[in-house]
């Protein structure tokens, strides 16, 4: 319904974003790359996801980007928003956006992603924070498989050299008691000092049904 699906109070009372300032208990922070759940055609998968993240007792902890609580520009509109034909990879050069156009400053003099910047500037941003604070990614693939935008995210942090965890399932709809399975990977490699940087696939369904057949 118009701009409904950004406006600030709404995702306050979705619970999407904090209606307070919230100090983590973790230092490290914490990305997800979804597909986009916030109009009425859309699955709702990503925002159960993100919304079961929020209640769960390990996860909670860590500050977590989600992209699907703001809007970005493409920067290079003759292709499509995702299009891997286009050469960006969220930095100054491959980016077709000046850095006039990417970068503000906070209260701080920090650089950050402003308003106007392109959505791969900005993800890419947020990527790189998590990579210096030693956090992670959480690629959220649902049924269908993974989106172009989330194609694009999992080859940016090859190049950030974050750690990934992808997550699936053989269902189309999210269910909020499975949220402890990726939970407990997380623990896991943080209590493992995180040795392990290869991407993880999560599986996310039921224990006792076998698991589906992924796409190569």
């Amino acid at each position: 319904m118009g701009d409904l699906h950004h406006d600030h109070e709404c995702l306050n009372a979705s619970h999407l974003v904090g209606q307070n300032v919230v100090t983590y208990s973790r230092r490290q922070k914490a990305i997800l790359s979804v597909k986009f759940s916030l109009n009425a055609e859309s699955s709702t998968y990503a925002t159960e996801f993100a919304l079961a993240m929020k209640k769960d007792p390990f996860l909670w902890n860590f500050e977590t980007f989600n992209p699907n609580t703001g809007s970005k520009p493409n920067c290079d509109e003759k292709l499509d928003y995702t299009s891997m034909n286009n050469p960006c990879r969220g930095t100054s050069e491959t980016c077709k956006f000046a850095d006039s156009k990417n970068v503000t400053f906070d209260e701080n003099g920090n650089k950050k992603p402003g308003e106007t910047s392109c959505w791969r500037y900005s993800f890419r941003f947020h990527q790189e924070v998590c990579k210096a604070t030693n956090g992670f990614m959480i690629q959220v693939e649902e049924k269908g498989g993974l989106g172009a935008g989330q194609k694009m995210e999992t080859e940016m942090a090859k190049q950030v050299g974050m750690k990934v965890f992808r997550t699936y399932a053989d269902w189309s709809e999210f269910r909020r008691c499975r949220i402890k399975t990726i939970s407990k990977k997380i623990k896991e490699w943080y209590d493992s000092d995180c040795k392990n940087m290869d991407l993880e696939n999560v599986y996310m369904g039921c224990d006792n049904i076998p698991k589906f057949k992924r796409p190569a």
